[in-house]
């Protein structure tokens, strides 16, 4: 059991590592030993993507809090979060704050330096795919409603502001049905599109991905049988994170002024309705309709 909590758009980040995180829990995910080093591990399986630069002082803040290190997340601000044990409580986690960081770099394979990965790949535009690994604080939507989902209490909390317009936009471009999407620490917008709205130089640019990457869309295929391809959406700027959220509506919240008013609008239509005189043939049988 956690306890992830939301709150609204004025709540204030934490000053000091190891003070409780208040906000939700997202991001971009990690993970720390011991020794200090960090890596990301590939979907479902054993193998690791080293991170280079480390970032030492979000290290030394976490080994504070959990001395033999363990997962943390990076949202799309830069905040970095973890997860430890409520003293006293069992099996009760509670979300606690490392840092801030302004994560940069690349993604290293250990047995292969000359390979690795930029966290945040340049020059691309809406549409392509997605030449780095597919991770981030995750979202979702369809239409105009925009949300994040809360795993534990199966609750979808909705956006507070609105998305720049662009970035809503492309992602309806790519998803007109709606669906997920990823937000990483530099502020990249991520979706992922089945095969058959794969861009039409697909196979050129599948060529030009890190054979990591290519490694990595292998295992989600084979391990998670995810037949769905990453692309970029477009990117946040700094003015737009982080991405705040509201409180879900409950069947026990009392209604505002505006939905009273306009509930009870609705139910005097549905009376005027009812009221009215109505024909016997309106509640006659038409025996077509048994055929």
């Amino acid at each position: 059991m956690t306890t992830d909590r939301t709150s609204d758009a004025g709540s204030e980040t934490p000053s000091a590592p190891g003070e409780s995180w208040t906000d939700y829990y997202r991001g971009y995910s990690f993970s720390v030993n011991a020794e200090g080093e960090v890596w990301w591990q590939a979907y479902n399986g054993t193998d690791r993507l080293r991170l280079d630069p480390v970032p030492d002082a979000i290290v030394e803040n976490l080994l504070g809090i959990k001395r033999q290190g363990g997962r943390i997340r990076v949202t799309e601000a830069g905040d970095v979060l973890t997860r430890a044990e409520m003293a006293g409580a069992d099996d009760a986690y509670e979300a606690l704050y490392v840092g801030s960081t302004d994560l940069t770099g690349r993604l290293v394979p250990p047995d292969d330096p000359t390979h690795s990965v930029a966290l945040s790949p340049t020059e691309l535009q809406p549409g392509n795919l997605w030449s780095s690994v597919y991770d981030g604080a995750k979202y979702s939507f369809t239409g105009d409603r925009f949300w994040w989902h809360n795993a534990e209490s199966k609750l979808r909390h909705p956006f507070a502001d609105s998305l720049p317009d662009t970035i809503v936009s492309e992602l309806r471009r790519l998803r007109p049905q709606g669906g997920s999407f990823r937000v990483t620490p530099q502020g990249d917008v991520l979706t992922q599109i089945p095969p058959d709205r794969s861009p039409s130089d697909v196979r050129e640019q599948f060529r030009a991905l890190p054979r990591p990457v290519k490694r990595v869309l292998q295992l989600r295929r084979n391990r998670g049988d995810v037949d769905m391809i990453p692309v970029y959406v477009g990117t946040l700027d700094a003015t737009n994170r982080p991405i705040h959220v509201e409180e879900p509506t409950r069947l026990t919240d009392p209604l505002t002024d505006e939905e009273e008013a306009s509930l009870e609008g609705w139910a005097a239509a549905v009376d005027s309705y009812e009221s009215k005189e109505l024909s016997p043939d309106d509640h006659r049988v038409d025996p077509s309709d048994d055929t």
